[in-house]
């Protein structure tokens, strides 16, 4: 992790516009919240830290805050802006699944951020195809014509959403082993799953 965050500030700056990912004190305050629950409700990890590994997070990380900031700006854009708006999010999304499906060929695990996409396209087809969006098998989308163009707005809400988790913690979606499950420093607590340690891992549809 640390090469990792010695490597992001050495100049590995995602293409997001200062206006939406420059934070007051407030919202850095709800964002560090926001990162401490996230810290306290996942397992801790083994992550081996090759060079591979290394990028695919931070592309993770940066197509993310990408996804995010276009799904965001679409949600308040003015109707004239809304078809590059959608062409664009669909390049990134498509992007990320691209890269999510060739990881996980490599380390022979299922696509990860790429099938919470999917999910996310699957549970909001409706909603897509009839802002125009078309819809491929492998969940690929396409945005619909200039004359066509519509904001899936509940889509576009949860979208930016699940970026906002990506990006505050890409190494998620990276290959892991799992050694210690969230709060077994709270005595009050124990184990998550008493009879073993992985059996939790039976819920979890990517494992």
């Amino acid at each position: 992790m640390v090469e990792a965050y010695n490597f992001y500030l050495g100049g590995y700056l995602p293409k997001v516009s200062p206006k939406t990912n420059v934070h007051d004190k407030r919202e850095l305050k709800t964002k560090y919240k926001n990162i401490l629950s996230l810290n306290n409700a996942i397992p801790l990890v083994m992550v081996k830290l090759s060079d591979a590994t290394q990028s695919y997070a931070l592309k993770v990380k940066e197509l993310s805050m990408e996804l995010g900031e276009v799904a965001g700006e679409a949600l308040e854009a003015r109707q004239a802006d809304v078809p590059d708006d959608l062409r664009k999010m669909s390049d990134i999304f498509n992007d990320l699944l691209t890269r999510s499906d060739r990881y996980g060929e490599k380390t022979r695990k299922p696509s990860r951020p790429g099938g919470e996409l999917r999910n996310l396209v699957e549970r909001n087809a409706g909603e897509l195809i009839e802002a125009g969006f078309a819809i491929d098998e492998k969940g690929f989308l396409t945005a619909p014509s200039e004359e066509k163009a519509m904001i899936p707005k509940e889509f576009m809400k949860q979208l930016a959403d699940k970026c906002e988790h990506m990006s505050m913690n890409p190494m998620e979606y990276v290959e892991q082993k799992v050694y210690s499950y969230a709060h077994l420093y709270r005595n009050d607590i124990g184990t998550a799953y008493e009879s073993s340690l992985y059996s939790g891992m039976l819920f979890n549809s990517y494992c």
